[in-house]
């Protein structure tokens, strides 16, 4: 926006060095020359920063695009974590519920690694009070049946 305004100021400004110049060489012999010059003048005055300003509109997109492919990457491995870890959550849930266990909350801590690679580094298991005696119980369940070492929480 900075840009458009000096632009438009630098326009004007020579436009009026213009009518002042042309004021004051009006009936001479070279008034066609002096015309074309001034011509030219205005004609650059409007062009050359317009150029400028479309280097400049060029880099923002630029900028804009580098940054888009940037994060869609980063965005998608996100994606993915947050769709697994629903998943391994929902199955624990399901693992448990066969077995007569009603989870209060499963919190299930996932990392990516710089190649994109998804691992779980653990599951906490919440139970209520009345469940608190089922800890050991749901530690071998999800031991045997889905290898998943996990933590129980009484809360």
């Amino acid at each position: 926006m900075d840009s458009m305004m000096s632009w438009a100021v630098s326009v004007s400004v020579c436009a009026v060095v213009v009518c002042m110049v042309e004021m004051l060489i009006s009936d001479t012999a070279l008034e066609k020359t002096v015309r074309f010059v001034l011509g030219a003048f205005m004609l650059c005055a409007v062009i050359l920063p317009l150029g400028g300003v479309v280097s400049e509109l060029t880099a923002e997109i630029d900028s804009d695009a580098l940054v888009c492919r940037n994060t869609l990457p980063e965005t998608i491995s996100l994606r993915r974590e947050e769709l697994l870890r629903g998943e391994i959550e929902e199955l624990i849930r399901r693992t448990l519920s066969d077995s007569g266990i009603e989870p209060k909350e499963i919190d299930v801590q996932m990392d990516i690694d710089g190649g994109g690679c998804i691992s779980m580094i653990t599951a906490e298991i919440r139970l209520d009070r009345r469940d608190a005696q089922q800890s050991v119980r749901v530690s071998q369940i999800l031991r045997s049946e889905l290898a998943i070492e996990c933590k129980t929480v009484i809360s």
